[in-house]
């Protein structure tokens, strides 16, 4: 049988992922200070509260090669397709990596890099799983995957650039901080790594511009496939969801809300769409 496993960077909560088909999910971790938390385990509620009261601001940790250990040898006798986080954003598959080396080929594991994050990967993910359903093999399975990659896009739109900053992810979009005070940027995942795509005067018309970019790219596809994510911010996520459902004739896709980790990136209020063209 060909097991499912991902990671908690997808964003999906356990609760999701494990209604949607995913077997297992290396979580993330999350600390301030000298406190460590799974972000599996923590509610983006209970984040937010300790990002608001905490004064040490969070830094976040990839799953351990012991966590992937204990997570692979559930499956003994069994294939993984283990689907994670773009490497130039976390060490997550680096740990994979190393826990499928010490499992010495049971169970048979191949994992596969999204070179996505949040919304972005949950679609790769999904994906997966689907075919999984279908009978796939994991060859068939990575195959899929990566030729849907270069097609996968994740935009959003920051109401700071200081988490991002603070937390080291800020890739090709370094140049934008301390020059625009009064830009906010739409950012893009290029490549696996966050880069610019535009600039916009304020936070509304960045998030207007977002729809229109995403819209634009979808009223191109047959089927049309996109998660709309959000940072604390769910009228916001709903009413870009509804915007885009509505605009396409299509029913209402997921709202995710992004876990503890990508919202130490992220900071409040931010807002994406992580959609296929």
């Amino acid at each position: 049988m060909l097991r499912v496993v991902t990671d908690t960077n997808a964003d999906l909560n356990v609760e999701q992922a494990r209604a949607l088909g995913v077997d297992a999910m290396a979580s993330t971790y999350v600390m301030f200070g000298e406190k460590s938390f799974r972000a599996a385990e923590m509610t983006p509620a209970q984040f937010h509260a300790l990002l608001k009261s905490d004064p040490n601001f969070p830094k976040t940790s990839q799953p351990s090669v012991g966590d992937f250990e204990q997570i692979y040898a559930q499956f003994k006798g069994e294939e993984v397709i283990s689907i994670h986080i773009s490497r130039d954003l976390s060490g997550t598959i680096a740990s994979a990596e190393a826990a499928a080396a010490l499992m010495n080929g049971d169970p048979k594991i191949t994992i596969v890099d999204t070179r996505q994050v949040s919304a972005g990967m949950a679609l790769l993910v999904l994906e997966g799983v689907r075919l999984v359903k279908q009978g796939a093999s994991a060859a068939e399975v990575k195959a899929h995957i990566e030729s849907l990659i270069p097609r996968t896009r994740l935009h959003f739109v920051l109401e700071t650039l200081e988490n991002l900053r603070r937390g080291g992810r800020i890739g090709g979009a370094q140049a934008l901080v301390g020059g625009i005070l009064q830009m906010k940027p739409i950012l893009t995942i290029k490549d696996g790594r966050v880069e610019p795509l535009e600039r916009v005067r304020t936070f509304s018309k960045a998030v207007a511009r977002l729809r229109e970019i995403v819209l634009s790219d979808l009223q191109k596809a047959t089927d049309p496939k996109y998660i709309v994510l959000h940072s604390a911010s769910p009228q916001l996520g709903e009413e870009v969801a509804h915007a885009l459902s509505s605009a396409l004739g299509v029913p209402q896709v997921m709202t995710i809300e992004v876990g503890p980790t990508i919202a130490t990136h992220a900071g409040p209020g931010a807002v994406g769409v992580g959609y296929i063209v």
